[in-house]
């Protein structure tokens, strides 16, 4: 394998660990906790650290578009995140969406649907890649394209579909969280990364 190759993908992983790691920070105790993961994929991406971490004795939701049923302690919803959730309003105390964002076109109904779906006291966790990262900017100077921001899916087929759909800067992804009601608690940025922790209004 090629050195720049091996460096590419290894700093893919390092900046997937550290997402892992901001999401996981944020959460709080609380084992009366009613706790909704966006999608969740397969149960041991996240979904499984997100509930020993919050310590809720309720089975987790999930919500994803190649994936439903039940699996261990998570039930998990099929659907596709750009529609209206299959989900009754106010009925979760915490919501997490890790590098999930990006993939959808429909990111404002998305935020509307976390906001329907929270308790009023509720909070969310949402981690997405930042535009703003170094390596991006490095890209730019060199006149290439970032890596997350893919032109097409016919040009690319062995990347992830949907590809990125929308790259977000930390300042731009916080305007649209308040923008759509949410109070800012706390963001981190890390090497390629940005998660921010919203409470409901």
């Amino acid at each position: 394998m090629k050195l720049l190759e091996r460096i590419k993908i290894d700093l893919i992983l390092k900046s997937r660990n550290d997402s892992r790691k901001a999401v996981l920070s944020l959460l709080e105790p609380d084992e009366d906790a009613q706790v909704l993961d966006l999608g969740c994929g397969e149960y041991e991406r996240l979904s499984g650290n997100v509930k020993d971490r919050i310590g809720t004795r309720y089975p987790l939701h999930g919500i994803d578009i190649h994936v439903g049923g039940t699996r261990g302690d998570i039930l998990v919803f099929q659907g596709d995140l750009n529609d209206t959730f299959p989900l009754e309003p106010a009925q979760y105390d915490v919501v997490t969406a890790s590098q999930v964002i990006e993939h959808l076109w429909n990111t404002d109904g998305f935020l509307k649907e976390i906001y329907r779906v929270l308790k009023p006291t509720g909070y969310a966790v949402i981690s997405t890649p930042n535009l703003a990262a170094w390596h991006n900017r490095l890209y730019l100077l060199f006149g290439k394209q970032p890596e997350p921001c893919k032109v097409s899916e016919e040009m690319y087929p062995e990347m992830e579909k949907p590809g990125h759909l929308r790259i977000f800067t930390a300042r731009e992804l916080v305007k649209l969280l308040k923008f759509h009601g949410f109070t800012i608690e706390k963001v981190i940025k890390t090497f390629g990364t940005v998660t921010i922790k919203v409470r409901k209004e």
